[in-house]
C-alpha cells in the first residue's frame, strides 16, 4: 500500500463517492501519473461470468485499458469461494496447488461515445471482456451473493421470462 498510491473509499458514503470521484478525475488528467488499475465488479466470481460493473470508474471520461482474465482450474483453482472456506484453507490450497494458471487478453482502449451514460459505457466494456474470455455476461452485481434479491429485479425477470415463453 505504501508502494503505490492507492484510492481508499467507504462505497457506503455517498460523500466518499464524489470525493473519490474527484480524485480518479485528478489522477487521470495528470500525464505524470501512472495509470489506475481497477477491478470495477467489486467482487470476484468463479471464473464462469463477468457480473455487473460498478459505473463509478466509467463517470470520469478517462480512455479504459480491458483487460480479460479466466483462471484455468486444472492445477489449482484461483476462485475462493468465501461460504465454503475460510481464507486459511483457501490460502493453503493457493499455496500447495501445482500452478496457477490463467489466460490474459488486453483489449483494445475503449473510450465513452457521446450518447452513452457511464452505465451503458461500463456495460460496452463489460460485454467486450465477457466475448474475449468466454465468459457469461451477467446483468445483475456481486452484491447479490451477500444480500436478498430486490423485488424489482426478479419482476423485470419474470417479465422477461414471461416474453419468451
Amino acid at each position: 500500500v505504501k508502494a503505490c498510491p492507492h484510492v481508499w473509499f467507504e462505497r457506503s458514503e455517498v460523500k466518499d463517492r464524489h470525493l473519490v470521484a474527484k480524485r480518479l478525475t485528478e489522477h487521470v488528467q495528470d500525464k505524470s501519473k501512472l495509470p489506475i488499475l481497477i477491478f470495477p465488479e467489486g467482487t470476484c466470481i468463479n471464473n464462469t461470468s463477468v457480473m455487473m460493473f460498478k459505473k463509478g470508474s466509467f463517470e470520469i471520461g478517462a480512455t479504459v485499458y480491458p483487460v480479460a482474465i479466466k483462471y484455468d482450474p486444472q492445477f489449482g483453482d484461483a476462485f475462493w469461494n468465501s461460504s465454503k472456506y475460510g481464507m486459511v484453507t483457501y490460502l493453503l490450497r493457493m499455496m500447495s496447488s501445482w500452478a496457477i494458471v490463467c489466460s490474459v487478453w488486453y483489449l483494445p482502449p475503449m473510450t465513452r461515445q457521446p450518447e452513452e451514460d457511464a452505465v451503458q459505457f461500463a456495460n460496452r466494456v463489460k460485454s467486450a471482456i465477457a466475448r474475449q474470455g468466454g465468459l457469461v455476461d451477467l446483468l445483475w452485481d456481486g452484491g447479490l451473493k451477500r444480500e436478498k434479491v430486490k423485488d424489482t429485479f426478479k419482476e423485470e425477470q419474470q417479465k422477461l421470462y414471461s416474453k419468451m415463453i
